[in-house]
């Protein structure tokens, strides 16, 4: 016999309207899983649903800026996209273009 390790949390349409409109709004996907108390891909599955367009991965600009912050406080950018929701690439992007480090990848040929 299977046992469930944590009770499935189901949302009401109003419910991921409400979803929908913090995620239209700005919010990470980790946010809202952890405000309606579901996984990231549930998140994910209810927006395909209701045929959200995703965004571009990344920062906006007052993550970027609060990257840029924790990045001149010592902060590693692993640990700033663990804490922002997103990957590495996403944080070293929003450092490159603040000027707070240099792009390698722009190589002159």
């Amino acid at each position: 016999m299977r046992t469930v390790e944590t009770a499935q949390t189901f949302l009401t349409a109003s419910e991921v309207d409400a979803l929908v409109g913090d995620y239209l709004a700005g919010m990470s996907v980790k946010a809202l899983a952890e405000r309606y108390g579901i996984h990231r891909a549930t998140v994910f599955a209810h927006l395909r649903r209701r045929n959200v367009p995703s965004r571009r991965p990344g920062l906006g600009i007052d993550e970027k800026a609060e990257a840029v912050r924790l990045a001149r406080a010592g902060v590693s950018m692993r640990a700033i996209g663990r804490r922002m929701g997103v990957d590495r690439k996403a944080v070293r992007a929003a450092l490159v273009e603040a000027g707070l480090i240099a792009d390698e990848s722009a190589s002159s040929s």
